[in-house]
């Protein structure tokens, strides 16, 4: 009788190692195509901005060359040139440099536009 048992308890043992080989082989094929999915979703994401036109914001007014702001680095407010205007998140950020020779630190500061009144549906 304890053989019976024995042989019971083998063959439970077997069957759930088993299941678990083929969860285990299931797992993997899943993550498999995962990866090649990512991978082709990000290169189709990649063509996808390659292909449209960056943002701009070419429709609002420059501003001035000069510009007060607090630079980080010389911690206080200092003239700053406008080098170039990006757009992070949507937003445009204008992008200056402290004028203070030893200074000439970089960073981006939020672009002063004016701002359009909203227009009801």
């Amino acid at each position: 009788m304890s053989s019976h048992v024995e042989n019971e308890v083998q063959a439970r043992i077997a069957a759930a190692r088993r299941r678990e080989a083929e969860r285990k082989q299931q797992r993997e094929e899943l993550a498999a195509a995962r990866d090649v999915g990512l991978g082709y979703r990000h290169a189709q994401r990649l063509r996808n901005l390659a292909n449209t036109p960056a943002p701009t914001t070419e429709d609002a007014p420059m501003p001035a060359a000069l510009r007060p702001a607090v630079c980080p680095s010389c911690r206080r407010e200092r003239p700053a040139r406008l080098v170039a205007t990006v757009v992070v998140s949507g937003a445009p950020h204008d992008v200056v440099r402290c004028v203070e020779q030893a200074c000439e630190l970089m960073w981006l500061v939020r672009a002063e536009r004016p701002r359009t009144a909203p227009v009801a549906a």
